[in-house]
């Protein structure tokens, strides 16, 4: 009697996907003046969730949902 778990496994390994991967995936980003900690690039981000160093000044108070 064969082993249906070797079959299965079997089953699996000849019938997924191959897949190719065609360019490298990477993260831009800036990094933090202040500290030199990671900062998303293009983010509304004001200042810096470490150090507190003020990446901009903005006149107009900004909203959050609350």
């Amino acid at each position: 009697m064969s082993n249906p778990f070797k079959q299965i496994t079997d089953n699996a390994n000849k019938s997924q996907k191959k897949w190719e991967r065609k360019e490298a995936s990477e993260l831009v980003g800036r990094k933090c003046e202040g500290c030199g900690s990671a900062r998303p690039k293009d983010t509304n981000l004001t200042t810096c969730d470490y150090c507190g160093f003020k990446f901009m000044s903005i006149d107009e108070e900004i909203k959050t949902d609350k």
